[in-house]
């Protein structure tokens, strides 16, 4: 049983390891037109998944220059609306680093759901990922706002939370 455990382990560190180290982010990239942001919809899914996976501190030139393109590419994309709430900046705001995550998460969920896209879904799938990273993350700092919403989620009220939080502002 051990030996198996120790195996699958193993196996999955270094699939992930692979995966970190195969992953490129776009360079040179051109984000003028609706089918500029389509055709890099598989390169943002991507990202997504490299900056879930990846520690804060490995790569941070890496993690900057994904962060970017992640940015720029939510801010023009025709395909995706994020809105920032203020719910989701209090719980960036000791590591913002997990406003990424949400940002990534959400559009993630966004460009695999394009035609059953659900707000509140999108919502709830981003903000687990924002807490699995920050639950994984070894170099966070504490924040309250953040283990408030563990909470809340480990007690079966994210989706009250969320809409408390995200649909009256």
């Amino acid at each position: 049983m051990y030996k198996v455990t120790g195996f699958l382990f193993f196996l999955m560190f270094a699939s992930a390891r692979a995966f970190a180290q195969s992953y490129e982010v776009p360079k040179n990239y051109v984000l003028k037109t609706d089918a500029d942001y389509e055709r890099y919809e598989p390169e943002v899914i991507k990202t997504a998944d490299w900056l879930q996976q990846t520690p804060w501190s490995s790569s941070p030139q890496k993690m900057d220059a994904a962060t970017q393109f992640l940015l720029k590419w939510a801010k023009g994309s025709p395909a995706v609306t994020i809105k920032l709430t203020e719910a989701v900046m209090s719980l960036s705001d000791r590591n913002p680093q997990l406003g990424f995550i949400y940002m990534a998460q959400f559009s993630k969920y966004s460009l695999q759901h394009k035609h059953d896209f659900d707000l509140n879904a999108a919502n709830v799938t981003a903000l687990k990922a924002l807490i699995d990273k920050y639950n994984s993350e070894p170099k966070k700092r504490k924040d309250d706002d953040v283990e408030n919403l563990i909470q809340l989620e480990k007690k079966g009220e994210l989706n009250d939370w969320i809409a408390a939080a995200f649909y009256t502002e």
